[in-house]
């Protein structure tokens, strides 16, 4: 019964955090600090996996260590799905601003998106190398797009293992994911359509999917939360 009620008092902070994120992200013309957006969904996720621990090393049951997993994981895979819908959809101040002024599908809104692959990599190479652009942004905007979609290369090999088997089936999956991404961000105009996010994005991922299948990550999960294939 308290494992319950301490389970409830935390979805509920949870919720309550992630919805002010999400409510003032969603009103016009207010637009979070980074650190408040963030905070919003890392204060639950970190509560989450330390309950999850704690639970997981309390019980002795193999079936209820692997329930407690499970639910857990699922909870925080929903909490990173509404975190990817935050930033990449809502207003904060990673996405691009200043297009309100072009009407969607018009001949600007087709030039400022790029379909070429690695044309934006190179571009931002070339710029790096004339000293036309600040390194920094360069690397901000690469790590971004690689650590944005890596969780995936974490939850789905767990949550999803009877459909996505090998990392063929994983590659795919993430650049349908991410394509559909794009397209919307092209449909809606929240912030630029680049085809080398889909390259970036995918390549997170998959980097975090190969890790995840070494021997030493595969101890380590199994010692902290039990998880074994």
């Amino acid at each position: 019964m308290m494992k319950k009620v301490i389970n409830g008092i935390i979805i509920t902070l949870s919720i309550i955090l992630i919805g002010f994120v999400i409510i003032f992200s969603i009103i016009p013309n207010i637009v979070l600090n980074v650190k408040v957006t963030i905070g919003g969904f890392v204060i639950p996720i970190f509560i989450i996996i330390i309950t999850m621990i704690v639970e997981i090393k309390k019980s002795k049951d193999a079936q209820e260590k692997s329930e407690i997993r499970n639910f857990w994981l699922k909870v925080l895979f929903i909490i990173y799905c509404l975190l990817l819908i935050t930033i990449l959809f809502l207003n904060n101040e990673y996405r691009m601003g200043g297009f309100q002024n072009i009407n969607t599908f018009s001949k600007e809104h087709f030039e400022t998106s790029n379909v070429v692959p690695f044309a934006t990599i190179i571009e931002y190479i070339i710029d790096i190398i004339s000293n036309d652009i600040n390194t920094g942004i360069v690397i901000i905007n690469f790590a971004t797009n690689l650590l944005l979609f890596a969780p995936m290369g974490f939850f789905i090999p767990i949550l999803f293992q009877n459909r996505i088997k090998n990392i063929k089936q994983f590659v795919i999956m993430m650049i349908i994911l991410t394509l559909v991404v794009e397209i919307l961000q092209f449909i809606t105009y929240r912030g630029s359509t680049d085809i080398d996010d889909i390259i970036l994005n995918t390549i997170g991922a998959v980097i975090v999917y190969v890790i995840m299948k070494t021997k030493l990550v595969k101890k380590l999960l199994k010692k902290v939360f039990d998880i074994s294939e």
